[in-house]
C-alpha cells in the first residue's frame, strides 16, 4: 500500500476515533447527569436519560388510570421524568391533602417553566401563574370582587334561574325529540359568567357565543401539559404542537379585549356594573408602572374565569343527566323529593338544599363518579423539600391524581358503582365527606366553586322539576366511558326530554 492510501486510512480512522470519542463523552455526560440525582426520590418507573418515562406512558389515553396502576406497585408517591423534568405523581387523599394543605407554601406554584404554559398565559391571569405575591393579589381581587358581584348570595341564584328558564325554553323547542344537550349546557353555564363578567348575557344563536364555544371546547380537551416542547424545552424552536391551541385563544382574547374597550367608553364610577368596571376602576388609582392591575392581567383572568366557570359545570349537567338515565329509579326519587319540597311551580333555591338530602346526594356521587378532573392542574414545588419521607426537589411537577381519591375502595366500597345513598346517613339526612374533593384542595382550590356548586344544584333541581329524560329508543350508553383531556367529559349521546308539566 502506497504512503498516500496509507495516509487517508490514517485519517479515516482518527476521524472514527475522534467521533466514537464524542459520542462516549455525550453519553457519559447523560449518565452522569442522570445518575447525579439527589438520595432518596421517590421510587418509579424506568427513568431513561433524555427521554425519562416517556415510554412507560406511551400510547396512554387514560393517564390517570396507569397513575393508579403505578401508585399499587410504587406506593403513594411516584417519581417519574417527562422527558427532562422531573415529576411526581400523588396518589391517594393522605399524601394529597399532605401536599396541597398541610405543605401549601412549597407545594402551591404552578409549572411556568414549561414552554407552552409561558406561551398561552404570558404570566397572567390566575389559574396557572406561580405562587407569590402577584397571585395573592389577584385571587384576593377577584374572591372579593365576585362576592360582591353575587357569589353565594341571592341574587346571583336570580341570574342562575333566568338562564335556566332559558335553557328549559331551549329543551322544549326538541319537541320531544332525541337530542345532544352539550351545546346547550355550555352556553347557559357560560353565561351566568357573562352576567358576572359583563354584565350582561348572550343569546344563544349569537355567531360570537358559537365561536367562543368551539374554542373553549378545543381549550378544555387539550391537554397541553403533556405537548413536546414542554418536555423538550429546545423542541420550542421548530415546533408549533401548539398552534391549534394559541388560535382557539386568540379568539376568546381578542373577544374579551373588545369588551374592555366597550366597557370603558361606557364607564361610570357611580354605577360599578360587573368584574370588568370593577378591575377598571382598581387599574386607575394604582400606580400602573409597578401595578399588577394592568389590561393583560384584566384580558387574562377574566380569560380564566369563562374556563373555569364553563366546562366544569356545562360537563356535570350532561353527566348527571346520563347518570340519571341509565337509573331511571334514583331519577324517580329525586323527582318525588323535589315534587315534594317545592311542587310544580316554586322556583328552586340554595336555602332548599337542607329540604332535598336524596338530591345532594345524588350530585355528590356525581361529582365523585364523574371525576370531571381526573388529574388536578399540575402543582411545582418552590423549594426542596420532602413528602411521605422522600426527597422532592425544586421545580418538580407535581400532579395529584384525583382519580385515585374517588375510585379508593377503601373510601367508597364498590366505586365502580353509581350510589347515592353512600352520602346518606341512617336518618336518610345527606352527610358530607371531604374525601371528594372536585375542586382540588389547598390554596389553588377553584375560584369559582362557590358558583359552580350554585349552579349545579339549581340548574339540576331546575331540570328534574321540568323533564323526564331518557335514552332514544335502542340507544345504549356506558356511564364508564369517558373522554380525558383537560377535563373527562361523557362520551356524546342523544336523549330524550318529556316534560312533567
Amino acid at each position: 500500500m502506497d504512503k498516500g492510501k496509507m495516509s487517508a486510512v490514517h485519517y479515516m480512522l482518527e476521524l472514527l476515533d475522534s467521533r466514537a470519542s464524542l459520542v462516549l463523552l455525550f453519553a457519559s455526560l447523560l449518565a452522569y447527569l442522570y445518575f447525579r440525582r439527589p438520595k432518596n426520590l421517590p421510587p418509579g418507573p424506568l427513568c431513561w436519560p433524555v427521554i425519562g418515562s416517556l415510554p412507560s406512558i406511551a400510547k396512554t389515553d387514560d393517564l390517570h388510570l396507569k397513575f393508579l396502576e403505578w401508585q399499587k406497585e410504587y406506593g403513594p408517591v411516584t417519581y417519574f421524568r417527562i422527558g427532562m423534568l422531573d415529576a411526581v405523581v400523588l396518589g391517594g387523599y393522605d399524601v394529597i391533602y399532605q401536599a396541597l394543605v398541610k405543605q401549601a407554601e412549597v407545594f402551591s406554584s404552578r409549572p411556568v417553566h414549561l414552554a407552552v404554559v409561558t406561551k398561552i398565559t404570558n404570566n397572567k391571569g390566575i389559574a396557572m401563574i406561580p405562587s407569590g405575591p402577584h397571585w395573592k393579589e389577584q385571587r384576593k381581587f377577584a374572591l372579593v370582587t365576585l362576592r360582591s358581584f353575587g357569589f353565594g348570595k341571592r341574587s346571583l341564584e336570580a341570574r342562575i334561574l333566568e338562564e335556566s328558564a332559558a335553557l328549559r325554553e331551549e329543551i322544549r323547542n326538541m319537541g320531544g325529540k332525541p337530542f345532544n344537550i352539550t351545546r346547550m349546557a355550555q352556553k347557559a353555564t357560560t353565561n351566568v359568567i357573562c352576567s358576572l363578567v359583563l354584565s350582561h348575557r348572550l343569546e344563544y344563536d349569537s355567531p360570537h357565543f358559537l365561536r367562543l364555544m368551539e374554542d373553549f371546547n378545543t381549550i378544555s380537551g387539550t391537554d397541553f401539559i403533556n405537548m413536546p416542547e414542554n418536555i423538550f424545552p429546545f423542541l420550542r424552536h421548530v415546533l408549533n404542537s401548539a398552534d391549534t391551541l394559541i388560535k382557539a385563544i386568540d379568539f376568546p382574547v381578542d373577544y374579551i379585549k373588545a369588551q374592555i374597550r366597550e366597557h370603558e367608553r361606557t364607564f361610570d364610577k357611580n354605577d360599578i356594573r360587573d368584574f370588568i368596571d370593577a378591575f377598571l376602576v382598581e387599574m386607575k388609582t394604582q400606580d400602573q408602572s409597578t401595578s399588577t392591575f394592568t389590561e393583560e392581567q384584566l384580558v387574562y383572568t377574566v380569560f380564566d374565569l369563562f374556563i373555569g366557570g364553563t366546562e366544569s359545570t356545562s360537563n356535570g349537567l350532561r353527566w348527571v343527566i346520563l347518570l340519571l338515565m341509565v337509573n331511571p329509579d334514583i331519577q324517580q326519587k329525586v323527582q318525588a323529593e323535589i315534587d315534594g319540597v317545592l311542587g310544580p311551580d316554586q322556583s328552586p333555591s340554595m336555602s332548599h338544599r337542607a329540604q332535598l338530602p336524596y338530591t345532594q346526594a345524588v350530585l355528590t356521587e356525581v361529582f365523585r363518579f364523574a371525576c370531571i378532573v381526573t388529574l388536578i392542574v399540575p402543582h411545582t414545588t418552590t423549594e426542596d423539600t420532602n413528602l411521605n419521607g422522600y426527597h422532592i426537589s425544586r421545580q418538580t411537577i407535581v400532579i395529584p391524581n384525583l382519580w385515585s381519591v374517588h375510585y379508593d375502595e377503601k373510601l367508597f366500597p364498590d366505586p365502580y358503582k353509581f350510589d347515592p345513598t353512600r352520602f346518606l346517613d341512617e336518618r336518610g339526612q345527606y352527610k358530607k365527606d371531604e374525601h371528594v374533593m372536585p375542586f382540588s384542595a389547598g390554596p389553588r382550590v377553584c375560584l369559582g366553586e362557590q358558583l359552580a356548586r350554585m349552579e349545579f344544584f339549581l340548574f339540576f333541581t331546575s331540570l328534574m322539576q321540568h323533564f323526564t329524560f331518557k335514552l332514544p329508543e335502542g340507544a345504549s350508553v356506558s356511564p364508564h366511558d369517558g373522554t380525558t383531556g383537560g377535563v373527562r367529559s361523557p362520551k356524546p349521546y342523544d336523549m330524550i326530554a318529556v316534560a312533567r308539566n
